[in-house]
């Protein structure tokens, strides 16, 4: 079988690498970049394509993976163009937002369609594709490639996510709040220590530990099982101590450590300590 990619990124670039190291043949990739699509070639010692039609006739598996806004234009550039054999060739899109339905114009057209989205952040995509070992792959309960598509993450050695498409949005945002908002969860956590007095530069590693720390606790554990800190143990001196102390020196994170405080109560279920953790005003 054979994958090509329509979108040279960070994530076709990573899938290519580890779907090549898996045994299957990568086609290669079209992109409006065409640099993109002879780096990513280069890396995956596959093809960059000129046109969408060259590289559709010679693929059976294509990803799309171009940013999400994109998709729709793809898929009707797809559907005009006379690619041969299309009830042989699997088109998948790679979104965690967008349904199976973005590709109903093609399923129309007579393509089988399919999508998985990779529960990864990607960053470099040599990095990326070593993680992807053990990267669970969402797909949707629907459709008539489910069984296909769930054989072929097998054979890769990976698991998959079974998501019902109405929810897949709400999935997304899952997927966002724990990659995304754990990042500006960091960076606030930086800025405080900064103010503190510790030194810009030695703060990244300082706390390399105290993160790897908190990870490993999860390991085998639910999160109310891994929480450490003042709230689990009922500390309100502590806790009383940290609003002060912003209040003082950085006043514009006091209601970000309110907010997080009454979200770790609720995981608790444990509302004894609510007077210090309520909203001003309220």
């Amino acid at each position: 079988m054979k994958i090509a990619f329509i979108g040279a990124g960070k994530v076709s670039t990573a899938l290519g690498l580890y779907f090549k190291k898996r045994g299957f043949e990568i086609e290669g990739y079209y992109s409006r970049n065409c640099k993109s699509a002879g780096k990513a070639a280069l890396l995956t010692h596959s093809h960059p394509y000129s046109s969408v039609e060259e590289l559709m006739n010679n693929s059976h598996m294509i990803w799309i993976t171009t940013p999400d806004d994109q998709i729709e234009a793809v898929v009707r550039q797809i559907s005009d163009l006379p690619v041969l054999r299309k009830n042989e060739k699997l088109v998948l899109h790679a979104s965690g937002v967008h349904s199976l339905a973005m590709l109903s114009p093609l399923k129309e057209n007579g393509y089988n369609t399919a999508c998985a989205h990779p529960l990864l952040a990607f960053s470099d995509p040599v990095l990326a594709q070593e993680k992807l070992n053990d990267v669970w792959f969402a797909i949707e309960k629907q459709g008539e490639e489910n069984r296909r598509l769930t054989d072929f993450f097998k054979a890769c050695g990976n698991q998959t996510l079974s998501i019902d498409p109405d929810k897949k949005r709400l999935y997304h945002a899952a997927a966002c709040v724990l990659s995304n908002y754990l990042v500006t969860l960091l960076n606030a956590s930086y800025k405080i220590f900064e103010k503190s007095g510790i030194a810009e530069e030695d703060i990244h590693e300082a706390t390399k530990p105290l993160l790897e720390s908190v990870i490993l606790n999860l390991k085998g554990k639910d999160c109310k099982e891994a929480l450490t800190g003042p709230i689990k143990r009922g500390d309100e001196n502590t806790i009383r101590m940290h609003l002060e102390s912003l209040n003082t020196f950085m006043p514009e994170m006091t209601e970000f450590y309110k907010l997080m405080g009454r979200q770790t109560m609720q995981m608790l279920g444990d509302y004894s300590l609510r007077e210090l953790f309520k909203e001003d005003g309220s």
